[in-house]
């Protein structure tokens, strides 16, 4: 019962945010791209692939979108062989303006939890990904 649970708010949840980006021309990929870099700065695609656990080739296809909106841009590597990449000035204004309307719908959504609740779910879902992260479960 709690893979249907999980998998359907999973669903619900990706299903509003591809709404709220797709003003922006954007998807869930392409907004993980953004977080990713908008925590990290500068990237080269196998730590996002590795991170979100996605394909390479997905990856690749939103960061080229990414690239054609000018949200992103090349960063100088040493290795040539590496291609890295960051937010460009647009892309950050945009996470911003994005980030904003996320923060306001997890609110909403949690808003439905009693205070005590929250904390108690949040920190189950910081004990699961961390049992993931640590190789404990496998994913």
């Amino acid at each position: 019962m709690f893979f249907q649970k999980i998998t359907y708010a999973n669903r619900k949840i990706l299903s509003y945010i591809n709404t709220l980006l797709k003003p922006y021309g954007l998807n869930s990929t392409d907004w993980r791209v953004i977080v990713y870099l908008d925590r990290v700065k500068v990237s080269a695609l196998s730590p996002i692939c590795e991170f979100y656990d996605v394909n390479k080739a997905l990856l690749s296809r939103s960061v080229s979108k990414l690239e054609k909106l000018e949200l992103l841009s090349p960063h100088p590597s040493s290795d040539k062989r590496e291609k890295l990449i960051t937010l460009s000035q647009k892309g950050t204004q945009i996470y911003l303006d994005i980030h904003s309307l996320i923060k306001d719908y997890e609110l909403e959504l949690l808003s439905a939890l009693p205070s005590s609740y929250k904390e108690i779910f949040i920190s189950s879902l910081d004990t699961i990904n961390h049992a993931f992260a640590q190789g404990e479960k496998q994913c």
